[in-house]
């Protein structure tokens, strides 16, 4: 089975989930709290990817690999960052709002970032072109146009909306683990061989873009809640998305780029399952 027959769907039922938790009045938050809404949009989409690009300037690895850890980090956050937000008593609110803002932004961010890093770190290299339009069309069609059906389905049909909740809740996490597997047991091999190596050097930008986050939210004085959310945020990422980039015919077509992606998928789920727990524990020595 070809992952890339996995991924899009996984991809437009991940974006129509996010829309579904959306209501025009949550945007309402962007105009209450701008610097909070700031503060998470960058340290997603360009605080992540520049400490990335920091950490792959002392290392030595293909160049395939790197594109790949620069395009998990230039993702948005995912969708399952809301749940997790839940967990640590963070703004649930605040954090459908930056996903789906930030799932937005990242249309353009990303092809920027991307082309940025190719050029001045990867050279001229025409296996590595990245079609700027085509990835930015791409990026409308399986993130944007998911998202409005789904705001649309839950303003005009809310009845329905509650009927699938049972789906749209659950399945998201079941659909990616499939991807996951698919994509692992098609690459076995090149993942095996760079496993250890990638996996340190996710293991170390997963927290590193937490533990700034967490600094940076503290320096601008946002609250407590939100700062939760926000360094949960910026963990969590659209791994489908950056499978989708890699291995879309039309933008590389090279399932070794996806590989980073894959990794972090299961990286960022025990960093941040590590960090819920933590956060319980200290919940209840103040209690």
């Amino acid at each position: 089975m070809n992952s890339i027959f996995i991924v899009i769907p996984v991809l437009i039922f991940l974006m129509f989930c996010i829309g579904l938790e959306l209501r025009l009045s949550n945007f309402k938050l962007i105009l209450r709290q701008p610097l909070s809404i700031i503060i998470g949009s960058l340290a997603q989409l360009v605080i992540h990817p520049l400490i990335a690009w920091l950490i792959l300037s002392f290392v030595d690895i293909p160049n395939e690999f790197k594109i790949g850890i620069i395009i998990i980090a230039s993702c948005p956050g995912g969708a399952s960052s809301n749940a997790f937000s839940y967990l640590v008593k963070g703004d649930v609110a605040f954090s459908v709002v930056l996903t789906s803002l930030t799932s937005v932004l990242s249309i353009f961010t990303i092809p920027i970032i991307v082309s940025a890093f190719i050029y001045f770190e990867i050279g001229d290299n025409v296996n590595f072109n990245l079609p700027f339009f085509k990835l930015l069309i791409q990026n409308v069609v399986f993130l944007l146009v998911p998202i409005i059906i789904g705001m649309v389905l839950t303003r005009y049909s809310e009845n329905f909306v509650k009927k699938i909740s049972f789906l749209t809740k659950k399945l998201p996490i079941y659909l990616l683990l499939l991807l996951i597997t698919v994509f692992f047991i098609e690459n076995r091999g090149v993942i095996a061989d760079n496993f250890s190596q990638l996996s340190i050097m996710l293991t170390i930008l997963v927290i590193s873009v937490m533990l700034v986050s967490y600094l940076i939210s503290l320096l601008f004085g946002i609250k407590i809640a939100q700062r939760k959310t926000i360094i949960i945020g910026v963990g969590i990422k659209n791994a489908a998305q950056a499978i989708l980039i890699a291995t879309s015919p039309i933008i590389l077509h090279n399932p070794k780029i996806g590989i980073p992606a894959v990794l972090y998928a299961l990286i960022m789920n025990i960093v941040v399952l590590s960090y819920v727990g933590l956060n319980k524990k200290e919940r209840k020595a103040n209690e």
